[in-house]
């Protein structure tokens, strides 16, 4: 969970008046200013079936009926995420609006998917005057969404505006990330490395506060990786999002469990260092992801197509983020001990009985 939003559960605890429905499932309580908000969230994040029930046989059709969105879901949520975009595009005129998050990466789980819509603003030429403007960014990105009918405004953050949309009866959690397009368009290898090496001179060169003014502009480097996988490489990650979906109670204290792109990448790492091939039992890929986060210690996974240095060659353990070396993304969780301990549990389920003499 990213700490904007954690700010918005803490002021909503901090004014119980105003956001009187409370969830005591989850930790701590997250409040709502209206019952039905509240409601749609038990259906989201309390209510769905669990894997821990099913057979190997039974898996093909869990996934179809639980966990891929349907293409008429996708289609009407793609349709308000566009008319969104639009919308922006209208008011602010940037250059570019890119999808991010795991509808602009075709990872969403059926009923929970986010979006990061990041906004290339055309009258800004550098990071430096970003960071300079940035709060007075925000504040004009808030007051003209909140004339947007398609959006409720939740609150903002440093960086950050954060809305929330409703989609075919499920509401998203959208962030608009105001940004700048430092990459440019796709041209050649060769031009693109030149100009990623001067990206990351310039972040190596910037304190790691600085850095972070970097993160939105790099977005379509993450959208790029991680959406020319294959479909079934998709499916395992839905997989495993929503194993950690409905395996752990939503945390909105200071504790952060792991975001969808560091899981999004250790099953990517893992499956090319299995021979990438592109028809694999998922059952048995997902017994082993469960084994490598019982074992995340063991994890040191980078790629260097876009740079050719390890910025984290004597940390213990990392997930070096494909568009950022200066961005291990297993640092953001702090709870990996625990993630281990409920992954090692699950691999006793029903779902994969057999595979730990398969395993051995």
């Amino acid at each position: 969970m990213t700490r904007n939003r954690k700010a918005v559960f803490e002021y909503r605890r901090n004014h119980p008046k105003v956001f009187k429905e409370i969830c005591e499932t989850c930790i701590p309580q997250r409040h709502f200013k209206l019952l039905s908000h509240k409601e749609q969230h038990d259906k989201d994040k309390h209510s769905s079936p669990s894997l821990r029930t099913i057979k190997a046989g039974e898996l093909n059709s869990f996934i179809c009926d639980e966990i891929e969105p349907d293409t008429t879901y996708n289609q009407r949520c793609k349709a308000v995420v566009h008319r969104l975009c639009c919308f922006m595009q209208n008011e602010l005129k940037p250059s570019e609006v890119i999808k991010s998050g795991s509808l602009g990466k075709g990872t969403a789980v059926k009923g929970k998917s986010d979006a990061d819509l990041v906004v290339f603003l055309n009258n800004i030429d550098t990071i430096s005057e970003l960071q300079e403007n940035m709060t007075s960014i925000i504040d004009d990105m808030k007051s003209r969404l909140n004339k947007c009918d398609d959006c409720h405004v939740e609150g903002s953050t440093q960086f950050a505006v954060q809305i929330s949309i409703n989609c075919d009866g499920h509401s998203h959690s959208v962030d608009i990330l105001p940004s700048i397009n430092i990459i440019g368009k796709e041209t050649s290898e060769a031009i693109d490395g030149a100009i990623y090496e001067k990206i990351y001179k310039e972040m190596r060169n910037a304190s790691q506060y600085d850095r972070k003014y970097y993160s939105a502009a790099l977005a379509p480097l993450q959208v790029k990786f991680v959406s020319r996988v294959p479909p079934k490489v998709k499916t395992l990650i839905r997989l495993i999002k929503y194993w950690r979906k409905t395996e752990f109670q939503e945390r909105t204290d200071k504790h952060k469990l792991p975001s969808s792109y560091p899981l999004e990448l250790i099953v990517i790492k893992e499956w090319e260092n299995a021979g990438k091939h592109e028809n694999f039992d998922l059952c048995k890929e997902f017994y082993h992801l469960l084994k490598t986060l019982a074992d995340y210690k063991s994890l040191k996974h980078i790629w260097t197509e876009n740079y050719s240095f390890n910025n984290f060659v004597s940390k213990p353990y990392y997930v070096v983020d494909p568009a950022n070396p200066y961005n291990n993304v297993m640092d953001a969780c702090d709870l990996w001990d625990h993630v281990a301990k409920k992954a090692r549990k699950f691999l006793k389920v029903p779902l994969f009985l057999g595979l730990q003499s398969f395993s051995a």
